[in-house]
Order: C-alpha cells, then structure tokens, then sequence
C-alpha cells in the first residue's frame, strides 16, 4: 500500500503561527476615527488645515468649488450636486475637488457655510430691536434665494466661518446694547431658530399655492360644525395669510416681547 503523502504544513487550520502577545502593541495604537464632518471636532480640523495650506497660484480654491456647488443646487436641486457633476459644471477633473473636501457630505457642509456669506450684516446702531429684525430679515433673504440647500441647516452645527462672522456680529452689538451675556446668547438663538424653522418649513412645503390654498378653505369649510366649529367659521382666514405675512407677524411679535436686562442673567 502506497505510503499517504504528508500533508503540507501551510494546509492545516491551525498551522498558522500565533500572533505573539507583544505584535499589537507594538504596532503602536490604533489610528483614531476621523472626526465626523460638520462637528465641532472636524471644523477645528479644517481651521488648522486652512492655517497650514498656502493656495496654489490660479489654482482650484475651495471658495470656487462652494460657489459653485451653490449654483448647480439653485439650478439643478441639491441631488443634482455629486462631486463628477460638480467637476463638470466647474469644467475641472472631478478628482481634483478631493484636494479641498474629501467627500460629498464635506462639500455640503462647506456649501451652506457659503451661502451663509451672503447676508450683509446690519449694526444695531440706535434701536437694537430694528437691528435685530434686519438681521432676521436679511437672513431670510439668503435663505429664500437658495431654498435646496435650506433643509442642510439642520443637518449639523453651524460652525463655518461665516456663521461664526454672523454670530459673532450679532453677539457684539447685544453685549454693546447693554444686554448681560446669558440674555444675549438666548436672543441670539431664539431669533436665529426661528429665522431657520421658517424657512425649512416652506422649503418644505409649507408654503402653498393659491389653488392649494383654496383646496385647504374648502375642505375645513366641510368639516361638521359640531365637531370643528372654530376650523369650520374661519376657514376662509385659516389659509388666507401667506408665508411672508406669517413671517412678520411671528417675528414682530418675538421681537417685541423681548425684555432689556442690562445685568440680569436670564434664567438656564
């Protein structure tokens, strides 16, 4: 009877050498996870990095990359804006933006902090309140001209420079009015909140058609009196008022109830 050939020592399960207890270590410590894009950890990142970087003479800037990730989502949609698309509308190697942004959700990220660069900041000089409604108002403005990024506002923090230009500035004028830090931190975010929940609520759908409108009117005008009697009188008026109107009223009315504490902390 033929001998059975060995079996090849490679071919055994548990031929393979154990790992020695000290190789992990010395492999040194794992590499730390990537800081999540939009956190307060990853735009440190990104201000280091800018401090670091020197900009290539006539070369791709990541200002012109945002402004143009702005123009295509106001012309296309925001699903529209990938980085080959982006490569193509700018007329540049896809493969180039990685140089600035290493993904998608950074280009948004960095995109929306753009659009915040267009609101011209108003001083609160004289009436702090009409400063502080300009401010609101101009902030809408921006919002309103580029309605597919809006929904991002609330996918992360808003800590790009140019959100912190803007609230920086707001912060100021409050604490030169006399405002006490802790009030002036909550007007600041009470406006700036409901500046935002208004317009991601159009963007959204909120804000409906003349047609929509009626269709609304006619359908609380049918509701049974004895169960929605209030919805069923004022029907018409229910939807009757546009977004802009609903607007200023919400925001005058925030407005003018705020009190001036000078020294008082507003309650946490």
């Amino acid at each position: 009877m033929n001998p059975q050939p060995a079996t090849r020592p490679d071919a055994q399960p548990d031929a393979r050498p154990a790992t020695r207890p000290d190789a992990r270590a010395a492999a040194g410590p794992a590499p730390a996870p990537a800081a999540e894009p939009g956190s307060p950890a990853w735009w440190r990142a990104r201000y280091a990095e800018r401090e670091r970087r020197r900009p290539r003479q006539g070369g791709l800037t990541l200002d012109r990359i945002t402004a143009g990730a702005l123009e295509l989502a106001d012309r296309e949609g925001l699903e529209a804006l990938t980085m080959r698309r982006l490569g193509e509308h700018l007329q540049v190697r896809h493969t180039s933006l990685y140089r600035h942004v290493a993904s998608r959700e950074e280009l948004l990220i960095e995109t929306v902090d753009h659009m915040l660069g267009e609101i011209r900041l108003p001083s609160l000089d004289g009436d702090w309140r009409a400063g502080l409604e300009a401010g609101a108002r101009e902030f809408r403005r921006v919002l309103a001209a580029h309605p597919a990024v809006v929904p991002l506002l609330t996918a992360g923090q808003l800590l790009g420079p140019n959100a912190l230009r803007a609230r920086e500035h707001a912060l100021a004028e409050l604490l030169a009015h006399g405002w006490a830090p802790r009030p002036a931190v909550h007007v600041y975010l009470t406006v700036t909140h409901f500046v935002i929940g208004a317009a991601v609520l159009d963007s959204a759908g909120a804000a409906r058609t003349a047609g929509q409108r009626a269709a609304m009117a006619e359908l609380f005008a049918s509701l049974s009196p004895r169960t929605h009697p209030v919805v069923h009188r004022h029907a018409e008026l229910l939807n009757s008022l546009d977004p802009q109107a609903e607007f200023d009223f919400g925001l005058r009315t925030l407005l003018h109830g705020l009190d001036h504490p000078r020294s008082e902390e507003a309650p946490v």
